[in-house]
């Protein structure tokens, strides 16, 4: 998997984590120049198919994806400056976005000073996070994913 096709997944898991992909998550991704020149709707939906068919055994072969990337400490900026973009675009952060941007950030090798630099400071969503929040230690074990046993049925890329 190339780097572009890695970010365009953490934005699709980020959006989708919660069972709901709001309208302003997808033209957010469509925004960033990261995705300026790949297939974004048969892609999107590629993913949409798998995570419907599979629920969270997609997002457990995303989260190996990124342990086995070979992303550079500028690259895992990237990474992590497009999740937290998606998480918050739509100004409601919910807890399981954040649980699961954790378990994205353990597979990282950067340090933390250097990650926080890539968190994009969001004033509309100040009340509910601050940006060293994503990487304080989850309350879930690292490899839990049951939080998202629900299904995937009902999301829909609009």
């Amino acid at each position: 998997m190339d780097r572009k096709e890695i970010y365009l997944k953490t934005a699709f898991c980020c959006i989708a984590c919660d069972g709901e992909i709001a309208p302003e998550e997808v033209e957010k991704i469509k925004e960033l120049p990261q995705f300026k020149e790949m297939d974004l709707q048969q892609l999107l939906s590629g993913y949409l198919t798998q995570l419907r068919s599979e629920g969270n055994r997609f997002l457990k072969r995303y989260l190996d994806e990124v342990k086995t990337a070979a992303l550079t400490e500028e690259e895992e900026c990237e990474l992590v400056s497009i999740a937290i973009q998606t998480i918050e675009v739509d100004k409601s952060i919910e807890y399981n976005e954040v649980a699961f941007f954790k378990k994205i950030r353990k597979r990282l090798k950067a340090s933390d000073e250097k990650l926080l630099t890539a968190i994009p400071e969001n004033p509309a969503v100040i009340d509910q996070i601050y940006p060293e929040d994503y990487l304080l230690p989850d309350i879930t074990d690292e490899d839990d994913l049951s939080l998202w046993d629900e299904a995937f049925n009902g999301i829909d890329i609009l």
